[in-house]
């Protein structure tokens, strides 16, 4: 059965969400509570999803991401995706979600990118 576990650390920038195994259906409610608690701690910061670990994201987790990335918006905070694997990066792609959610190489680079806010 497909799994998701969430980690969470602060760093002097913003928060890091490390994403390990699946997002769908099962675990998108655990996805979201980590999100929006990450969000809410973090106002005007920024929270990067380390998504070198995370194997596969359906719609459910896209919904989620879309919630987080407008309640990021409105708090004016940044939400950022890190290392994503070829196989998210293209469903980042192909949804255009990669375009509205900045991207990045490494967990590093979204902590340090500029942030207007």
């Amino acid at each position: 059965m497909p799994d998701l576990t969430i980690s969470s650390t602060l760093h002097d920038t913003g928060r890091v969400l490390v994403l390990d195994g699946e997002i769908d259906m099962a675990t998108e409610h655990r996805f979201q509570d980590a999100v929006t608690e990450a969000l809410t701690t973090q106002p005007f910061g920024r929270v990067v999803l380390d998504c070198s670990d995370l194997r596969f994201i359906d719609s459910s987790g896209l919904r989620v991401l879309i919630r987080a990335h407008k309640a990021a918006k409105e708090q004016k905070a940044l939400l950022a995706i890190a290392s994503p694997i070829q196989r998210v990066l293209q469903t980042l792609r192909v949804t255009s979600l990669d375009t509205r959610i900045p991207v990045f190489t490494t967990v590093s680079e979204a902590l340090n990118a500029p942030h207007s806010g």
